[in-house]
């Protein structure tokens, strides 16, 4: 029968086999798994001799395995298994001896599986029927040595591999696992303690003294198993003069010392009260043994002495956070003897080194803000060490000189590393500010000045890198102080200097513009944009940034990266200096002009008969989402307050008019062979709508519910007709139905009640394409992206709906048009308040609840039970498992359904308390709460109700 197996378990895994034979072995391995005296079967074919072929044997293990885990056996099988196994033991790893070869030729999986499974059978009987377990292997690792050894080198090997498996199997913490099993876990490690891992600690001593010289794999072995045995047994076994010695001796081995410095960090992160641990790192004086390393060649055991630092650092840092104001000094001290480590690692020109000391960095900066609250000052030792962070914080954040700005596919993940390492850093870089801000000031103000003076020395003779790095550190130094920024100081309204940062701004302007490297120039403008408030106080300044940001060096820069970006921060740039751009709209709309050309794009790929090229994603590739940017710049250039309404319309003219030109061409493109549209046709479309509707974000909002006087509103009433007309032709493609919607919710802002006689419009042709129902409730999204995509589309519907709500635009719901359509509309926006997978759309819908109460005051919520449904929401939603009481954006939506109770209470006061007390039982709310519930609910004004509501549920869910 064993032979069967081999030959069925060799048919099933070759990849020459029949597959009717492979199907029919496989069958067989399957019966044997199932069948009663399968593992007997098996079993026995792993010990027997000659052995079979390894894969049979490992498939024998696996079904003694399944048989071991599923505690079927009784206890004579339990001591059957036992016994062959440990006979097995005996054969293969303690009597067997070939010319002296130390190790069984077992394969290493095999040996592993082999552990596992003996492991699996200790897990079910250490406690019961096998609580000599480790007396009888250790007794084996004495029997038959070789080579001159105290020990069976053949049984410590596979000794130490059941003790690897044991830790995975009984004690590592981070495998999940059932109650019952966690609870038999427990009980074998106190046992274990009680019994065992004095002796286990023992043999590791023996072994690693034997073995660190001869069999450096046998060593390395054996600290790893010290290194997860010291979390859960008693730390005096291992921190004692004799194993802490022969650890430190095992740092000056080679092979070895890696794995010494992670058992000498598994101690040093072994969990024990403050005190105690404070005392244990005393005793352990590890920064007396780290200043003996030789740290000179090998970069990976830098890394891990660095890591042996950051968790001495964190370590002692929890400490003085724990420890009485008596200890804490002492304790600093300590932190003190680490500090040149950890400036030496921070620098390290490997950033896995540097990175290896960011906990402790971070930790440490938390005590010095203790430090500093506490006392007022730093010490001038502090002051120094902190300088010296800032320095070597600063340095790291350079480019070094084999990763180059943007990389090349070689470099690139080179790049992203780095990038994702300067993340890191500023959260220093700014820590340092508001430990000391007034050394922070002075060093950066100092460092980003002389580069720039170097800079007006050199030229471009100056390395980049330098260049670079001067300029992200002003970045960076607006975002350390917070707040509003101050660029001068005045004195009787007249500035009589520059501050540090207006004197960094000033002097970058001044010289940097011209520099040809991309990462300059895009740092220039990102600078440029985030510190717009300079110009305020030096419009003298806004010329030459102008210029530059016009030319070739920014919206017109040949690299796409840098051009794409520039868009934006013009846009940014702009609209934060509107009032001071009057005098150069004329220059800029000259300069520009080149870059409003529409050019729809679609690739050669998105034409094949799988793809749709007609996707919202698709249609703002190639650049056109960063271009509509421009068109918002324009909008908001052109509308200018201080701009004479005459100048204004005839700017309006002739933005829009080309625009509307054009679109009324490719109308007439289409309608001429309406079966056989150009999807190129309907693309170039969507693009001339959405650039329209990103010109009228740019203009100036129209106060509610009033009738905006200016010349440029009879345009823009053209503007919505031929939009409509376009959505009459074409309200089949979603891209020009979502453009519309895009351009008609800007219209809404800006024209104000000049546009309710075209929405009747929009929304019936936005609907006889696409139904509510259709479109937004039983769309089920297929993959992420599309999920997404709905999530935005979902946002805009509802973003459009209270927009006009907002905008006293309500009327265009209950016209004649529209009114039939209310109830699906109020239905939907019923669906996404409930729905709690989309928070954010979740609170959006239930505004609209809020306002259409206000505004209808429930005359059209009676049809079809609404006003109900409205409230039973109100109750089910909150209550709902998936619903997170604790998020801040949830708390908002809480807010929002109290202000909806507190209204619908106004309007029907008795009728709505009479219909609570009916429903409250029915849906599952507790009945000694109703009377509490009702009374906030009349007396409490809306904010105090508001959280009563808050904690009303949390204390229900809970």
């Amino acid at each position: 029968m064993e032979e069967q197996i081999e030959q069925a378990v060799a048919i099933a895994l070759s990849p020459s086999s029949d597959q009717t034979l492979k199907s029919q072995a496989m069958n067989f391995c399957e019966q044997v798994k199932a069948s009663p005296d399968g593992w007997q079967l098996c079993l026995l074919l792993f010990v027997r001799f000659p052995k079979s072929s390894p894969e049979a044997r490992l498939f024998a293990l696996q079904v003694v395995d399944e048989v071991l885990k599923n505690g079927s056996l009784d206890t004579p099988q339990f001591l059957q298994i036992r016994s062959t196994l440990m006979e097995f033991v005996k054969r293969e790893y303690v009597l067997e001896e070939v010319n002296g070869v130390e190790f069984s030729s077992e394969p290493q999986y095999l040996k592993n599986k082999f552990s596992h499974t003996l492991t699996l059978l200790f897990v079910q009987i250490y406690l019961s029927l096998w609580p000599n377990f480790f007396d009888e292997f250790l007794a084996l690792l004495q029997i038959n040595a070789i080579n001159g050894s105290k020990t069976n080198v053949r049984t410590i090997d596979i000794f130490l591999r059941i003790l690897l498996s044991i830790d995975e199997e009984v004690a590592n913490l981070s495998v999940p696992r059932e109650k019952e099993d966690a609870q038999r876990n427990t009980a074998i490690k106190d046992f274990m303690r009680r019994n065992d891992v004095q002796k286990l600690a023992t043999a590791w001593y023996d072994i690693l003294k034997d073995y660190c010289t001869r069999n450096q794999d046998v060593a390395e072995m054996c600290l790893k198993i010290v290194g997860l045995y010291i979390s859960w047994i008693d730390i005096s076994l291992i921190v004692n003069e004799s194993f802490i010695t022969l650890l430190y001796q095992l740092l000056g081995e080679i092979r070895l010392r890696i794995v010494a410095c992670e058992c000498l960090a598994e101690i040093v992160c072994k969990g024990m009260k403050p005190l105690d641990k404070f005392e244990l790192i005393q005793v352990l004086n590890l920064t007396n043994v780290m200043r003996r390393l030789d740290l000179s060649d090998d970069i990976d055991f830098v890394e891990q002495v660095a890591k042996l630092t950051n968790v001495l650092g964190v370590e002692l840092c929890k400490i003085w956070e724990e420890v009485d104001s008596e200890t804490k000094p002492a304790v600093y001290v300590q932190i003190e003897l680490l500090l040149p480590f950890l400036l030496k690692f921070l620098a390290d020109e490997y950033d896995d080194t540097s990175c290896a000391v960011f906990p402790f960095v971070s930790a440490l900066q938390t005590v010095l803000k203790k430090q500093k609250n506490c006392s007022g000052v730093l010490t001038g030792t502090q002051r120094e060490f902190l300088d010296s962070l800032l320095k070597v914080v600063v340095l790291k954040m350079k480019y070094d000189d084999e990763t180059d700005w943007g990389g090349t596919d070689d470099g690139s993940e080179d790049a992203a590393e780095f990038l994702e390492m300067r993340k890191n850093l500023k959260s220093f870089f700014e820590a340092i500010y508001h430990i000391d801000s007034q050394l922070f000031t002075t060093y950066i103000r100092l460092a980003v000045i002389s580069t720039l003076d170097n800079y007006a020395k050199l030229g471009n003779a100056l390395d980049w890198r330098e260049l670079e790095l001067a300029l992200h550190l002003l970045h960076l130094y607006g975002e350390a102080i917070k707040g509003k920024v101050q660029f001068v100081e005045k004195n009787n309204n007249e500035i009589t200097v520059y501050t540090s940062l207006g004197e960094m701004m000033n002097q970058m302007i001044q010289y940097v513009s011209t520099y040809s490297h991309p990462a300059i120039t895009l740092n220039f403008f990102e600078n440029i944009s985030r510190y717009s408030q300079f110009f305020e106080v030096q419009p003298d300044c806004i010329p030459p940034v102008l210029e530059a940001f016009v030319d070739i060096r920014g919206l017109h820069n040949p690299n796409t990266t840098i051009r794409y970006r520039s868009w934006y921060l013009f846009h940014r740039f702009v609209k934060l200096l509107k009032l001071k751009m009057d005098k150069y709209v004329n220059t800029v709309l000259g300069s520009i002009q080149d870059l409003l050309i529409i050019q729809a794009v679609l690739e050669s790929s998105d034409m094949s008969a799988d793809s749709n090229p007609l996707t919202k994603d698709k249609a703002m590739e190639s650049g056109f989402s960063e271009q509509i940017y421009l068109f918002e710049t324009v909008g908001t250039l052109i509308t200018i307050e201080s701009i004479p309404q005459d100048d204004q319309m005839e700017f309006a003219k002739a933005i829009f008019n080309p625009l509307m030109e054009e679109i009324q061409r490719y109308i007439q493109i289409c309608t001429e062979s309406p079966e056989h549209i150009d999807p190129r046709s309907v693309l170039q479309i969507h693009h001339l709508i959405m650039a329209i509707g990103s010109i009228v974000k740019g203009f100036p909002e129209a106060p509610k519910g009033s009738h905006p006087t200016v010349l440029w509103v009879g345009i823009l009433k053209q503007v919505t007709e031929i939009v409509l007309a376009v959505l009459k032709i074409l309200n089949r493609y979603e891209i020009i139905r979502d453009a519309a919607r895009y351009t008609f919710a800007r219209l809404v802002s800006v024209l104000g009640t000049e546009i309710l006689p075209y929405l009747p419009l929009l929304i019936n042709e936005l609907l006889t394409e696409c139904g509510i129902s259709e479109l937004f409730l039983n769309q089920t999204p297929s993959g992420t992206d599309e999920a997404l995509l709905l999530i935005d589309l979902r946002k805009a519907y509802l973003n459009f709906i209270l927009g006009l709500l907002n905008n006293e635009m309500d009327a265009v719901f209950v016209s004649e048009l529209n009114q039939p359509r209310l109830e699906s509309i109020l239905r939907s926006v019923i669906h996404y308040a409930s729905d709690p997978s989309d928070i954010p759309s979740m609170k959006i819908a239930f505004s609209i609840l809020s306002k259409t109460l206000t505004l209808w005051g429930g005359q059209y919520l009676t049809i079809g039970a609404l006003y109900e449904h409205i409230l039973r929401i109100c109750f089910e939603v909150p209550f709902k498992p998936s619903f997170n009481v604790n998020d801040g954006q949830s708390l908002m939506v809480l807010n929002e359904i109290s202000k909806i109770l507190k209204i619908m209470l106004s309007q029907r006061r008795e009728d709505f308390l009479e219909y609570l007390r009916n429903v409250w039982t029915i849906w599952l709310l507790q009945p000694d709460l109703l009377d509490d519930f009702l009374r906030s609910l009349q007396q409490l004004e809306l904010k105090a109700f508001q959280k009563f509501f808050q904690q009303f549920v949390k204390t229900s869910k809970s």
